[in-house]
């Protein structure tokens, strides 16, 4: 048996469904020759190093990277780009607790279509987030305090996002974050003071 066959078959295959899920919900698949989503979704490229992988690129779109170990695999970037995917964010999304850079970004087609709905408080589950890009969809609704147990993130861009109220005091435990992105948003209150505690930040 192989090393993925293993993993998949013992302890991933929670993350599989999840995987299937998710693309499944959002009407979107992988062309075959690039992994197998039905199967070993850490395979062909999501493995390749000789594939030269741009989380911003819509090469290998969508598509997943996967860190590798022995017998063990973990999906560590996903990312979904201009593919008008429509509707809510899966909340099976949030149970892949190995993602590290999550590019969920459908740009505008002609029917003006985006993702909806309210952000999960379930993305604190995402602590390994080092690279969060939600930007340019029609979400509601405030952005969860949640997201304040993310203090691995080191990039978030969430302008256009849709999102509104006021920046929550959770954010202060950001001190990773070198860029944030937040323009477009009806976010009300004044600018948090500690946002200039955020030593590392270059780009705002």
């Amino acid at each position: 048996m192989s090393a993925h066959n293993s993993f998949f078959s013992f302890l991933e295959s929670r993350v599989v469904s999840a995987l299937n899920s998710v693309f499944n919900q959002w009407g979107i698949s992988p062309p075959f020759y690039q992994w197998n989503i039905s199967g070993e979704p850490c395979s062909g490229t999501a493995i390749g190093t000789s594939i030269r992988w741009n989380i911003n690129s819509r090469d290998y779109n969508p598509g997943i990277k996967c860190d590798c170990n022995g017998t063990l695999c973990h999906i560590t970037q996903l990312k979904v780009i201009a593919l008008d995917v429509v509707g809510g964010i899966p909340e099976e999304l949030w149970s892949l607790t190995s993602l590290n850079s999550l590019y969920v970004y459908p740009l505008m087609n002609l029917a003006q279509n985006y993702l909806t709905g309210p952000l999960s408080s379930s993305i604190a589950n995402l602590t390994q987030m080092q690279w969060l890009n939600l930007g340019l969809n029609a979400l509601s609704g405030e952005v969860p305090k949640e997201l304040g147990k993310l203090t691995n993130l080191t990039v978030f861009y969430f302008d256009s996002s849709g999102v509104s109220g006021a920046i929550p005091s959770t954010f202060a435990a950001l001190q990773n974050l070198q860029a944030v992105w937040g323009s477009d948003n009806e976010f009300t209150g004044s600018i948090p003071e500690f946002i200039g505690n955020w030593s590392k930040l270059s780009s705002l």
